[in-house]
């Protein structure tokens, strides 16, 4: 069995650990896999994986003790069986260590996004290293990869590949009990949510004062489930206890997005769940799935969203737009706009049949483009290139 070790320059819980730990699980029949990849509060999850694994010290905390750590760490495993791939996710630098000790051992690179203040540095960067340094770049959407022929990586180098998901195995009783817990109840409720890190990046601050805005607007009478039909509108500000914004994730800005929901008098009606490790079946209890993101990849949550057959409203930046089809799975706004996502929300809060078409088109959208089955198996292929 081949043996491919996986470099990741942190472990927390974001998309880029996410992506990889879906790939190890998935591959490691196929291959034999080992781990080199500092601690975090990601960790466990991996570490629970029965791979060899190596930590070293994140570089960006102790370069002068992470570097020696770490090609120690690749020596190490380069002893128990003679590695025949690298698989780098996120951090175009650690290529210069495998190439030092492995020589000419194939290096897969996946560029996971960048963001400010530093990205076009960084993109610049990771091009330089990976014509230097990569065997293949792997772009998880076609907007990274445009970014990246731009900055000038090597298009013969550059593989599509979109991130994919596991279709969810739900458990009603505990989404039940999770609804319980955040006093939430489907039948009487219209749930929206959403599932980001806690940052600036991620827009969640437009996204509460858009949520703060569909109490003021207007909307037809059948907007909410089980109300029936009819006709006139009303004002959402008479029924906005039927609404809630689920809001699960973590990060620095909890506590000022925390009081801004306070501030524009939304607190209420607003949930935050912090890092849920059982995401699915809280996702399971949403009505509308909403990316608010002023940069974005290819999200592992909008494709979560999709995967349950959620309609998807998300800005169009990045891979947002190759993820949601605009007026067949979600809409598709511009970002920074409270004004435009709260209109949008508003006609799918409205319209009951528009929800479900969205939701039934989304589904299938996911099975067409990002499943986890493709994503392995497109990469599969491309480490046999090199086995």
């Amino acid at each position: 069995m081949k043996h491919i070790l996986f470099i990741l320059p942190y472990l927390n819980q974001g998309g880029t650990e996410k992506q990889a730990l879906s790939l190890i699980e998935g591959l490691r029949d196929r291959y034999k896999i080992s781990l080199l990849a500092p601690d975090g509060n990601g960790a466990a999850a991996f570490r629970a994986l029965p791979i060899a694994q190596r930590a070293f010290t994140q570089w960006d905390h102790n370069f002068f003790k992470g570097l020696p750590e770490l090609i120690a760490g690749i020596r190490e495993l380069q002893q128990e069986q003679a590695i025949d791939l690298v698989h780098i996710h996120g951090a175009h630098e650690l290529m210069l260590p495998v190439r030092l000790v492995l020589g000419r051992v194939p290096i897969i690179f996946t560029v996971h996004g960048y963001h400010e203040p530093n990205m076009q540095l960084s993109y610049q960067s990771s091009c330089w290293f990976s014509n230097w340094f990569a065997d293949r770049v792997i772009s998880v959407c076609e907007s990274e990869y445009n970014l990246l022929r731009e900055f000038g990586l090597n298009e013969k180098k550059l593989h599509l590949i979109y991130n994919g998901v596991k279709e969810p195995i739900l458990d009603l009783a505990k989404s039940a009990s999770l609804a319980r817990q955040y006093q939430l109840d489907p039948s009487t409720q219209l749930i929206l949510g959403t599932a980001a890190r806690l940052e600036e990046a991620k827009g969640l601050t437009y996204l509460l004062q858009a949520f703060a805005k569909l109490t003021r607007l207007s909307v037809p009478t059948p907007a909410l489930v089980g109300q029936g039909t009819g006709s006139g509108y009303q004002s959402l500000a008479a029924r906005q206890t039927n609404l809630r914004l689920v809001i699960a994730g973590n990060g620095d800005l909890e506590a000022s997005l925390k009081q801004e929901a306070q501030d524009l008098g939304i607190s209420d009606r607003v949930i935050f769940t912090g890092y849920l490790n059982d995401l699915p079946n809280l996702m399971q209890l949403f009505d509308i799935f909403v990316l608010p993101s002023l940069q974005e990849a290819c999200s592992l949550a909008c494709a979560e969203a999709m995967s349950q057959s959620k309609p998807v409203v998300g800005t169009c930046v990045g891979g947002i737009a190759e993820q949601v089809s605009d007026r067949q799975t979600g809409f598709i706004v511009m970002p920074r706009d409270p004004d435009h996502l709260a209109a949008k929300l508003t006609e799918l809060i409205a319209d009951q049949n528009l929800r479900d078409l969205f939701a039934q088109n989304a589904y299938s959208r996911y099975q067409q483009m990002f499943s986890s089955e493709i994503m392995l198996n497109k990469t599969a292929e491309l480490y046999e290139m090199y086995l």
